[in-house]
C-alpha cells in the first residue's frame, strides 16, 4: 500500500478539493477557533534563571497547563536557527522520491524517519504534516541512516 504524503495531497489538490479525511470539523478551523481581539499569554521560561528547580517546575506547569511553552535566554545563535530553518525547507522541498529514502520503517515502533502523521487521528481526521525526526542525543543512540544527505548542508 502507498503511503500518501502531504506534498502529493497538496500537488494534487490544486486542482481538485481536500480529501475529506484531512479536513476538520468547522468547529477546529482557525478561521472559526481563532481568538480575535484577545491577547493569549504563552508561558515565557527563562533559561537564564540559575534557580534550574524552579526552571523545572515551569517547563512543568507550562505542558501541563498550555501544552506549549516560549524559551527565552536558550543561548542558541540566531544565524544556527536560521541555518537549521533553511537545511529543513531544503529538504521538505526535495522530489518526493528523495525522501522516501528516509523514510520510517513500516511496523517500526521508532519515531524516527521521514513520515506524515506527527499526531495521533482525531475523530477520524488525519494531521495534514509531513516530518522528520532523528535522535540527535545521546550520540551513542544516533542514527544516521534517518540523517539526509541531501542536502549536503544537513
Amino acid at each position: 500500500m502507498e503511503v500518501v504524503r502531504v506534498q502529493t495531497l497538496a500537488t494534487k489538490s490544486k486542482d481538485a478539493s481536500i480529501p475529506a479525511m484531512f479536513v476538520r470539523s468547522e468547529t477546529e478551523q482557525p478561521g472559526i477557533t481563532t481568538v480575535h481581539g484577545v491577547k493569549l499569554e504563552v508561558p515565557i521560561i527563562d533559561f537564564s534563571n540559575p534557580d534550574e528547580e524552579k526552571v523545572l517546575r515551569e517547563v512543568s506547569e507550562a505542558s501541563k497547563e498550555w501544552g506549549m511553552f516560549q524559551i527565552v535566554n536558550h543561548e542558541i545563535p540566531s544565524h544556527l536557527i536560521s541555518k537549521l530553518q533553511g537545511v529543513g525547507k531544503e529538504f521538505f522541498e526535495l522530489p518526493q522520491e528523495e525522501k522516501e529514502v528516509y523514510a520510517k520503517i513500516e511496523g517500526s515502533e521508532s519515531l524516527e524517519g521521514y513520515g506524515t502523521k506527527l499526531q495521533k487521528e482525531v475523530n477520524g481526521k488525519k494531521g495534514w504534516v509531513d516530518h522528520l525526526f532523528h535522535v540527535i542525543w545521546p550520540p551513542s543512540s544516533i542514527n544516521y541512516r534517518f540523517w539526509p544527505k541531501n542536502p549536503p548542508s544537513y
